[in-house]
């Protein structure tokens, strides 16, 4: 039996689109930002009674005293620090387990486990573990909480049960587009450089950011976090229902379990929030006809055909 006092939780907190932000902006603009990210992050510290173990590149590490005072943080990491215009967005995951701290620093499975959680969230969510759920019912009680179903982490043998925060409706820059080349948040009241494409309004954070697109819209259009934050509509949430009843009548999940993931995609908002309750079901796999398979090979070269003349329309 572990004691309350063998118990850690931490806190990882990290810029998510680090990478594209370099990319467009140069070393000393994202050196800054990390900097400015790490002294807004460690003002909020003291206030929970939390602490510094490390900074990982753009990533910080903390101990929290408890579960609850982890979840309190996470969600001022996202109001102070990552709801600002042109602000990089910020993800927090939490978890509370086992760790052991040598030199100042901490080992152990829980670690490993946070910075995972961590890395799976989306901008501006707090996503944690039961773990850390099952031990601090008050604090969240505040909070809609949504489930994100059982996910496989490398060397974790068992599933992991994520819940997400909603902070959505606690932010007035909730909903503020994101520049697709350098991955912003832009006030549209800030913005100069808009651009139409494919019947979409991208708003951009500079000039710079703008030009770039120009020159590549296909590129940066595709990107998979574009596509994920789209908003889905009442046939889709359909189509994910059928499926988890499917899978109920197969037995691949218990009735609390289609209840619950029912009940995500009542509220789910983007493709991602479907995607997190039918990640771990098998997928349908399509037949050919018969009198389509001849034809096949056709089939397939017409989709390259046009798969390459839109890319060469887009550039």
């Amino acid at each position: 039996m572990i004691s309350a006092a063998e118990r850690q939780t931490f806190v990882f907190a990290d810029l998510a689109g680090f990478t594209a932000f370099t990319e467009a902006h140069g070393d000393q603009l994202a050196a800054d930002a990390v900097a400015e990210f790490a002294f807004g992050v460690r003002a909020l510290l003291q206030a929970h009674g939390a602490e510094e173990v490390k900074t990982i590149g753009d990533a910080m590490m903390l101990r929290a005293p408890d579960a609850a005072s982890a979840v309190g943080l996470g969600v001022q990491i996202i109001e102070r620090v990552g709801r600002r215009h042109r602000a990089l967005g910020v993800r927090v995951g939490v978890h509370t387990g086992t760790a052991v701290e040598r030199d100042g620093d901490w080992f152990g499975a829980a670690v490993t486990l946070c910075s995972r959680i961590a890395s799976g969230a989306r901008p501006g969510e707090v996503v944690m573990s039961a773990a850390a759920k099952n031990a601090a019912p008050e604090e969240l009680a505040r909070f809609d909480l949504q489930f994100r179903g059982r996910h496989r982490f490398k060397n974790v043998s068992e599933p992991v049960e994520l819940y997400a925060l909603d902070l959505a409706a606690g932010s007035a820059a909730a909903g503020w587009p994101i520049d697709p080349v350098c991955r912003l948040a832009v006030d549209p009241a800030h913005s100069q450089e808009r651009r139409r494409y494919r019947g979409a309004e991208l708003v951009f954070c500079s000039t710079e950011c703008a030009k770039v697109f120009d020159r590549h819209p296909a590129r940066y259009a595709r990107r998979p976090s574009a596509s994920l934050e789209l908003r889905v509509s009442d046939e889709a949430r359909e189509r994910v229902t059928e499926r988890l009843q499917r899978a109920y009548r197969r037995g691949r999940l218990d009735q609390g379990e289609l209840e619950r993931r029912v009940e995500v995609v009542l509220k789910a908002r983007t493709r991602e929030d479907l995607r997190a309750v039918t990640h771990d079901l098998p997928r349908r796999r399509g037949r050919v006809s018969p009198w389509r398979a001849p034809f096949l090979p056709l089939i397939l070269l017409g989709r390259l055909v046009r798969r390459r003349f839109r890319r060469r329309r887009d550039r």
